[in-house]
């Protein structure tokens, strides 16, 4: 389940020059998005973001909160990095409400790799992240699938899937998430022919 995390942060008035004043200080500077509402134009010490984000995970209920004590619950919608370094140049959040269902895209995490790799299988994964419905607060940092019962030649669909109470997939359950094949090494070295 996902968490509600403080993250400290600045209200800005959204100018270049104040977005480079802040941005050479440390700063991440951010946008809050709101329903029917003008955005909000914000910044945040970048390590202190990187922090939260490696703590609670992408799908964490944050709290937003500025000096003068406004607080947003949010969620993060999108991270804009930029090369070379690929470091963290804008963060957009989506302000939500703690009692009204929402969508993400939860990552999907394997468990039990190495049975499927000590038998000389891979995994054909087919999705890296699912599709959700729930509140806000319950949307899990990742869904977790057991590979280590699975034998050459099983596939698992959304509908074999477990969630998490209050989750819904929102994507048609008989979509193929994974399935499980040979390593191709094992199947050219059995094929090749004998030499007499």
């Amino acid at each position: 389940m996902a968490e509600l995390a403080k993250l400290n942060i600045v209200i800005r008035n959204g100018s270049k020059a104040e977005k480079k004043r802040l941005r050479n200080n440390g700063y991440l500077v951010g946008n809050i998005s709101r329903r029917g509402m003008e955005s909000v134009a914000i910044a945040m010490k970048k390590t202190e973001f990187r922090k939260v984000l490696k703590e609670h995970g992408r799908n964490a209920v944050l709290t937003l909160v500025s000096s003068d004590e406004t607080s947003f619950h949010a969620m993060v919608k999108e991270i804009q990095v930029l090369p070379p370094d690929y470091d963290f140049a804008h963060v957009d959040f989506q302000q939500v409400s703690l009692d009204e269902k929402v969508k993400a895209d939860v990552p999907i995490r394997y468990v039990g790799v190495e049975y499927i790799e000590a038998n000389r299988y891979i995994i054909n994964r087919l999705m890296d992240e699912i599709p959700v419905i729930g509140l806000p607060q319950d949307i899990p940092a990742d869904i977790e699938i057991d590979v280590s019962k699975l034998n050459l030649g099983d596939t698992l669909t959304i509908g074999d899937m477990k969630f998490p109470d209050g989750i819904s997939p929102d994507i048609d359950a008989n979509q193929l998430v994974l399935s499980i094949s040979e390593a191709k090494n094992q199947v050219e070295e059995e094929t090749e022919p004998e030499i007499a």
